[in-house]
């Protein structure tokens, strides 16, 4: 025995005996953690039956319970190596079966994964395009455009007399169009009014059908006002008035004031108007309902009043009509291209021609209303006019229409016509440079300017509807009179102010 000095020892030093943990026992352990840790993962992902639960609980508590101490391997006996005979637990069991090449199948460790059902097809979303109708636009073309064939066209007018609409398409109006991916059409909308519109859809059977969306409409009041600092036309605009409204102004006060002679700088107007709202959003401006003007320091005053019988005009507080049996201004325009003169150089021929009507500055498309009641006397072309269209009223009188865009097809020779009724629209047919409405008064026979014709009065308020024309209108009137009076405290405020 070889001696080995003490003090050759570090003090205190522990004797540890070296030990080799066999690799089949290395591989068990993994293969234990593997095996576990799938059984976990199953528990947690797959929804299992109590009874599968209760097994894998087990496997994992065996798996993961502590092992107890190894024995020394150098004095370690072959008879305690585990043999084919002795027990094992579950995840021995589980852990064989993983490597057995022909394991025995447990029923109760037998999983199922739910089924899923494959996804059903979806519907191609619709298409939406919005059309804005151009001049000479028709159904057929707009289609045309849109890829949709002269069938689809038929199958849409043969819904009948609800699709009538869309033969009388105007410039400036809208068309939402609802199509397939591969071109079908689904459905047509088209607004016939702020609040009315006509859908045309295709339906479960193939067939397109028809129906009038009507929503309701509010109307509330409003009021405007404004002092002319250059024309009638730019000082209302300026104020926030359409150029719809200023015609309207302009026909109302129309036989009191020549507003192409008499209105000058300074004279001021104020208006109670309507305005129509859908869902609570603004989409049209209505009528006037009450006005003033100042002209040259003389005031003058309208309303307008419904009489029960339906009929709806302008007239002054005290019932007496501002109305005359014609309109003085025919169309909405911006500016008198050219006035009534009986020797005016011609703009294409370049001679002193007659101009032996009123030429109204107009966009293409503008409305053209019939200046009083009567019938169609002619409408078609004629040299010079373009497409015209004469009106015969009573009293001996005549009006005439020229340089039209297009008619209104409904019209045609011996058809009767209201005052202000749509006729036609603003063109540059026949001789003519521009934009405009040629516009003729023919009195017995005899050319007349238009602009300073003079025509008797209609009839005042009948008795009979004088209380009832006093309750409807009193409301504009104090709407009226109110906005003055906060105008002139506006002015007071201002002088004051100035003045400090």
């Amino acid at each position: 025995m070889e001696y080995t000095p003490m003090d050759s020892r570090p003090l205190f030093a522990t004797t540890r005996k070296k030990t080799r943990i066999a690799p089949w026992i290395r591989v068990s352990a993994l293969i234990l953690g593997v095996g576990s840790l799938g059984m976990v993962i199953a528990k947690i992902s797959i929804p299992t039956d109590p009874a599968l639960d209760q097994r894998i609980d087990l496997s994992i508590a065996d798996a993961i319970a502590p092992t107890p101490p190894e024995p020394d391997l150098e004095s370690q006996s072959t008879n305690n190596a585990p043999s084919a005979e002795s027990p094992t637990s579950t995840a021995s069991l589980f852990t064989a079966s993983l490597f057995n090449e022909d394991p025995l199948p447990d029923p109760a460790l037998t999983l199922t994964l739910p089924q899923t059902r494959p996804a059903e097809p979806t519907e191609p979303a619709p298409v939406a395009t919005t059309i804005k109708v151009k001049s000479g636009d028709s159904l057929s073309t707009i289609f045309s455009r849109l890829g949709l064939n002269y069938q689809t066209v038929s199958d849409v007018i043969a819904v009948g007399d609800q699709a009538a609409p869309l033969k009388n398409l105007r410039p400036g109006d809208q068309l939402n169009v609802e199509m397939t991916p591969d071109n079908q059409l689904l459905a047509i909308n088209y607004q016939l009014a702020p609040n009315k519109t006509l859908s045309i859809r295709r339906d479960a059977n193939d067939q397109f059908t028809a129906d009038k969306i009507v929503l309701p409409m509010e109307t509330r009041l409003a009021t405007a006002e404004g002092v002319i600092d250059s024309s009638l036309y730019q000082s209302a605009i300026e104020s926030g008035l359409s150029a719809n409204m200023v015609m309207e102004l302009a026909d109302i006060f129309g036989w009191k004031i020549n507003f192409l002679k008499d209105v000058q700088n300074g004279d001021h107007f104020r208006i109670v108007y309507e305005e129509k709202y859908v869902n609570g959003k603004h989409v049209d401006t209505g009528a006037v309902v009450a006005a003033e003007f100042v002209n040259n320091g003389k005031t003058y005053q309208a309303v307008r009043y419904t009489a029960p019988n339906g009929k709806t005009g302008y007239y002054e507080p005290n019932g007496a009509s501002l109305a005359r049996g014609f309109l003085r201004y025919p169309v909405a325009f911006s500016r008198i291209s050219s006035k009534f003169n009986m020797h005016r150089m011609h703009p294409l021929y370049h001679k002193i021609r007659a101009h032996k009507g009123v030429d109204f500055a107009a966009p293409t498309g503008t409305p053209i209303h019939a200046a009083g009641r009567g019938k169609i006397e002619f409408i078609g072309w004629q040299h010079g006019y373009g497409k015209v269209i004469k009106i015969k009223h009573d009293g001996g009188f005549e009006t005439v229409y020229g340089h039209m865009s297009r008619f209104n097809n409904q019209l045609k020779r011996g058809s009767s016509v209201d005052m202000g009724e749509t006729i036609g629209y603003v063109g540059m047919t026949g001789a003519a440079t521009g934009p405009h409405l040629h516009y003729e008064f023919h009195v017995k026979g005899v050319y007349t300017d238009p602009l300073v014709a003079k025509l008797p009065e209609a009839n005042p308020i009948p008795s009979k509807y004088r209380q009832d024309f006093l309750a409807q209108t009193q409301t504009a009137l104090d709407l009226m009179a109110k906005d003055e009076r906060q105008a002139a405290q506006t002015v007071t405020n201002t002088v004051t102010a100035t003045a400090d």
